[in-house]
């Protein structure tokens, strides 16, 4: 795992939509950017939280530092987040395969 420390920046809690959304700074010097499903593991582990309703959102890196930024959505069940989250997000996380984005998008 390439991710050394997570640190939680902001924090909001989207009742209405039934998540949470954090910003996060990720540590990970001397390695490249981590993967998402990297990210979502140890924020899963930080968190103690279970399930597969994490979604990171947007991950960028800054240049030269070994330190990213994540937008990242935790989401209350599997069902709100497959409602709320476009499927090309959803597909780059590894949380829907290709043939299921095919059938909810026709």
């Amino acid at each position: 795992m390439a991710v050394s420390s997570l640190r939680i920046i902001q924090e909001k809690v989207n009742k209405l939509v039934g998540r949470r959304e954090l910003l996060v700074e990720i540590h990970h010097q001397g390695s490249g950017t981590p993967s998402r499903r990297d990210v979502a593991e140890a924020l899963r582990n930080m968190l103690g939280t279970g399930g597969s309703a994490i979604v990171v959102r947007k991950l960028v890196t800054r240049y030269g530092q070994g330190v990213s930024e994540a937008l990242i959505h935790i989401y209350d069940s599997d069902v709100k987040m497959k409602m709320f989250e476009p499927k090309h997000i959803l597909r780059r996380n590894g949380l829907i395969q290709e043939q299921e984005a095919k059938k909810q998008e026709g």
